[in-house]
C-alpha cells in the first residue's frame, strides 16, 4: 500500500435563482435600477436596448395610428409592462388592450387582456424573436407584430401554440397587412414617412 487515499467529490451545480414578479416589483421599488430600462422574462432580468430615432418615432407614429384608427373602445398601452405569467413581466413597444375603467391602476395587463402586441424591432430584432416571442405564445398572446424597421416589414404572428406560432406571415413596404382587430392596412401606412 502505498497510503494514498481516494477522495470522492461530487459536483455541484450551480443554479440560476428566478425571480417572481414580486420580488421584480420590489428590487425595483428600492431603486436598484435606477434609470435603467430592465423587463423581467423567465426570472430572468433583461436589460433593454436604448431607445434610437428612428425606433422612438415608430412607436410615437403607432401610438397616433391606433388610438386614431381604434378610437375609445380600447386602450393603447406604450412601453408599459404587461404580466404574461408569475416569472415574466416584459415591457412591448405597443400593447392593444380591452378597455377597463380602472385604465389597468389596480393590476398591469394580463394575457386575457390583451388584443395585439407590437414589438419595434431595429437592434432588438434577435431578442425580440429569441426570447419575447415564444414567452407571448406560451402565455396565449393571439397575434404579435415585429415590426423590423432596417428592413421596413412586418412580420405577423398568430394562433399560439406551446411556445411557437403555428403561423407567421411577413408583409414588405408595398404589400397590405390584414387582421381581425385593424382590418386592411398598407404596411407603407404603418411605418412613419422618413427623410430619405
Amino acid at each position: 500500500m502505498d497510503g494514498s487515499k481516494t477522495i470522492e467529490t461530487t459536483e455541484v451545480a450551480a443554479q440560476k435563482h428566478r425571480f417572481t414578479v414580486e420580488e421584480y416589483h420590489r428590487i425595483g421599488e428600492a431603486g436598484i435600477f435606477d434609470e435603467t430600462r430592465v423587463e423581467l422574462i423567465d426570472g430572468e432580468i433583461y436589460n433593454m436596448s436604448p431607445i434610437n430615432s428612428p425606433h422612438g418615432g415608430t412607436v410615437k407614429w403607432l401610438n397616433r395610428l391606433l388610438n386614431r384608427l381604434l378610437g375609445n373602445e380600447y386602450i393603447v398601452s406604450i412601453q408599459d409592462p404587461v404580466t404574461l405569467d408569475n416569472l415574466s413581466e416584459p415591457e412591448p413597444d405597443v400593447a392593444v388592450l380591452k378597455m377597463r375603467e380602472d385604465f389597468y391602476t389596480d393590476s398591469h395587463p394580463t394575457p386575457e387582456d390583451i388584443l395585439l402586441l407590437i414589438e419595434v424591432a431595429d437592434s432588438s430584432l434577435d431578442n425580440d424573436k429569441r426570447v419575447k416571442l415564444p414567452k407571448y405564445a406560451q402565455a396565449g398572446i393571439g397575434e404579435v407584430w415585429i415590426m423590423d424597421i432596417n428592413e421596413q416589414c412586418i412580420e405577423v404572428y398568430t394562433h399560439p401554440r406551446e411556445d411557437t406560432y403555428r403561423n407567421k406571415s411577413t408583409y414588405l413596404i408595398n404589400e397590405v397587412v390584414e387582421t381581425a382587430l385593424l382590418g386592411t392596412l398598407p404596411v407603407k401606412d404603418i411605418f412613419p414617412k422618413r427623410k430619405s
